[in-house]
């Protein structure tokens, strides 16, 4: 037995195929590479591909959980445009996390799209338990949908050399969310004929722009 684990060891040493399959470094430790020959970045360096379709696939799962928790507790004048809107919006997200997941499978990775992953390393919080007034649903969602925008800019500019398959779906993913986010604030923007301060939605207070010191989401 002992002659058989030493003669395993050496053949996963020398064989670079095995060796990938181990576990990877950094802060995704569990995307695994397959064995097998596969499609992927021509330079044969999957360290960014990984980071930055994996951190995509963390936040669109969040933002799926996020939206249909909004969606089943909007309340306020705005109840039905919003309930509706966000539906459309988790639909969206969905179908971009789907893609995502999938084209970290077609360079050989494997997807961890697991709860735990999720919590430790998302960096988009809980929406708020309970009923959620009109107001802070929209400033919330411009709010972060505006962070996960920033977050797939960042995996866009590391993937367009080394990957630029992965560097055009994820802007594809990136207009997506910039639209909802359009979607969000254009709800609560000024015009020339009304400042549109979402004061009404907001029992008389003015609703921050979204991100700022003096915008409390919860």
């Amino acid at each position: 037995m002992r002659y058989i684990l030493l003669a395993t060891a050496s053949l996963l040493l020398a064989s670079p195929a095995l060796a990938q399959t181990q576990p990877q470094t950094g802060p995704f430790p569990l995307n695994s590479v397959t064995d097998r020959v596969h499609s992927g970045p021509q330079a044969g360096d999957l360290r960014n591909s990984i980071q930055a379709l994996q951190q995509a696939l963390t936040e669109l799962q969040q933002l799926q959980l996020q939206t249909k928790q909004a969606h089943w507790n909007v309340s306020g004048t705005l109840f039905y445009a919003l309930h509706e809107l966000l539906q459309e919006h988790y639909e969206g997200v969905a179908k971009y996390a789907d893609e995502v997941a999938e084209r970290l499978q077609s360079v050989g990775v494997s997807s961890d799209g697991r709860a735990n992953t999720i919590i430790r390393t998302s960096r988009i919080p809980e929406f708020p338990g309970g009923f959620v007034d009109d107001g802070k649903v929209i400033q919330w969602f411009a709010q972060y949908y505006r962070v996960t925008s920033d977050e797939l800019g960042q995996g866009i500019k590391a993937t367009n050399d080394t990957d630029p398959t992965t560097g055009n779906l994820l802007q594809e993913v990136q207009h997506a969310i910039d639209k909802y986010q359009w979607q969000m604030r254009a709800m609560i923007q000024s015009t020339p004929t009304d400042p549109n301060t979402g004061a009404d939605l907001n029992n008389g207070r003015t609703l921050a722009p979204a991100g700022t010191p003096s915008a409390p989401i919860n």
